[in-house]
C-alpha cells in the first residue's frame, strides 16, 4: 500500500476510534466530541492558520510546545478523557462492571489500549512539533472543557480535539 494511502487509512482508523470512545462516554446531559482533523491553508504559517481557526471563537489562545508528546498524550487520555464513563468521584452516572468481566475494567488493559492508540497516532502523523493549545476567553459558548493538541508535520497541521459539552 502506498504511504499516502496508508496515512489516509490510519487517519480514518484514528477518527473511528475517537468517535467510538466519545460515544460510549456520552451521557444524557452531556456529549463528548473527539476528532483529529487536518487544517490550514498551504503556504500559511502555523500562527496564521491557528488565527483563522480560533480567532472567531476565542479572544486569545496560547501554544505550549510539548517536549514529550507520547507521555503527554498518554497521561491526558488516561487521566481525563477516554474512560470518563467509568469515573466514580461524586457522580452516580457511571457504567459499572460488577463482575469485572470487561477488559477495559482493568488498568493494565486500559494502558495497553491507550498505548496502542498513541503509537498509531504518533506514527501516522510523524509530527515535527506538537503543541498544547490553551483556549483563552471565548467570544461565545465553545465547550465546557477541552484539550486541543496541534501537530505540525512536514506537510500539514493537524488538530486533535477532545471535548465535553452540555
Amino acid at each position: 500500500m502506498p504511504i499516502t494511502d496508508k496515512k489516509t487509512y490510519n487517519l480514518g482508523l484514528i477518527n473511528g476510534w475517537l468517535k467510538a470512545v466519545a460515544r460510549f462516554n456520552d451521557k444524557t446531559n452531556n456529549q463528548y466530541e473527539f476528532y483529529l482533523a487536518p487544517f490550514g491553508e498551504e503556504g500559511k504559517s502555523l500562527t496564521e492558520n491557528l488565527d483563522g481557526l480560533f480567532n472567531p471563537i476565542c479572544e486569545s489562545y496560547e501554544l505550549e510546545e510539548i517536549k514529550a508528546p507520547e507521555e503527554f498524550l498518554w497521561r491526558t487520555i488516561i487521566a481525563s478523557w477516554f474512560f470518563e464513563y467509568q469515573e466514580k468521584g461524586d457522580s452516580y452516572y457511571v457504567l459499572l462492571d460488577k463482575g469485572k468481566d470487561f477488559s477495559l475494567s482493568y488498568d493494565s488493559w486500559k494502558e495497553e489500549w491507550v498505548q496502542e492508540f498513541v503509537d498509531l497516532l504518533l506514527q501516522t502523523l510523524n509530527a515535527t512539533k506538537v503543541y498544547n493549545l490553551i483556549v483563552g476567553p471565548t467570544k461565545s459558548f465553545y465547550v465546557c472543557d477541552s484539550i486541543e493538541v496541534i501537530f505540525e508535520t512536514d506537510d500539514d497541521f493537524y488538530h486533535l480535539h477532545l471535548s465535553i459539552s452540555d
